[in-house]
């Protein structure tokens, strides 16, 4: 048996952690170099608009209420810009390593909760599934 929700949702979950840890790694390549130039600033910035609407369709695929949608911390979103970097503190970046780390940590685990979900439903005996609902329209 196979779910189609389940299966596109499991892949946009896929794609947006690689969109994810590409952010992440501008990100890092950016602040470990001396100097922005205008295009690694377009890529950024495009890159984080990537994730920001990605996220937002993952999360309604899912199902998650706004209010528990907290993969985007103010830290991470709070950069507005490359720019704005030369002046963070070291803090600010500790504060950003371990919310991106977190994040990280919560999609690593929402994908693999998609793969079992996935698991138990091809494991699952079809001819069960449609003897149950027809029980259930019986009654």
């Amino acid at each position: 048996m196979i779910d189609r929700k389940l299966e596109a949702n499991i892949k946009k979950t896929k794609e947006f952690i690689e969109i994810w840890y590409e952010f992440n790694r501008i990100f890092k390549n950016t602040i470990s170099g001396n100097h922005v130039s205008i295009d690694e600033e377009k890529e950024f910035l495009s890159t984080k608009t990537l994730v920001n609407s990605r996220y937002e369709d993952l999360m309604d695929s899912l199902g998650v209420k706004p209010l528990k949608r907290f993969i985007m911390s103010a830290s991470i979103y709070n950069v507005l810009s490359l720019e704005r970097i030369s002046i963070m503190s070291d803090e600010k970046f500790d504060t950003v390593d371990k919310d991106w780390e977190e994040s990280s940590k919560f999609l690593t685990a929402l994908l693999e909760r998609l793969k079992t979900k996935k698991r138990r439903i091809e494991g699952f005996n079809r001819f069960f599934f449609v003897t149950k609902k027809a029980i259930r329209r019986k009654r």
